[in-house]
């Protein structure tokens, strides 16, 4: 049991995202129907079940919002939002992967009402992406860029 003494005062939320690239090296984004990113495009994903791993959340939260079957295949990082509620501080904790489409084909839900697939740039760029998604975009194209360089130098 969490003491008063250590319990936080605000919210905390823990969610988990999947950036998903096409063979053109495009990422999926949704338009989010749901708070805390209401008519925004972000990054697929959503909150970490207090009964699942954080795998597990990606694979269900994919599935649910936009009807692919994917595997998480790396970590990118842990990225933090500040947001507030009713007046209330949110502290948003995102743990972003970069993950492979096993299956399934994409579909509309009630979280996420339109689809995209946007270059790296073009998402950075754009105002209707929040700045956590971009910083978790940003990351995942230099660790991209930092692996093909490593694999090209060994060749």
């Amino acid at each position: 049991m969490i003491s008063q003494r250590d319990a936080a005062k605000g919210k905390v939320l823990v969610s988990a995202c999947a950036i998903i690239e096409d063979k053109d090296h495009e990422v999926l984004l949704i338009y989010e129907g749901d708070m805390p990113y209401h008519k925004w495009w972000v990054i697929p994903g959503g909150y970490i079940k207090s009964d699942e791993t954080v795998e597990q959340a990606v694979i269900r939260e994919v599935a649910e919002e936009t009807g692919l079957k994917v595997i998480p295949a790396e970590m990118i990082g842990v990225f933090e939002d500040f947001l507030s509620d009713k007046d209330e501080p949110v502290h948003h904790i995102i743990l972003a992967y970069k993950a492979a489409v096993v299956g399934g084909r994409i579909i509309f839900s009630p979280e996420a009402t339109a689809y995209k697939w946007l270059s790296v740039t073009e998402a950075v760029n754009s105002s209707e992406v929040p700045d956590v998604f971009k910083r978790i975009l940003e990351d995942s194209k230099k660790k991209s860029t930092k692996r093909f360089r490593w694999l090209k130098k060994a060749s």
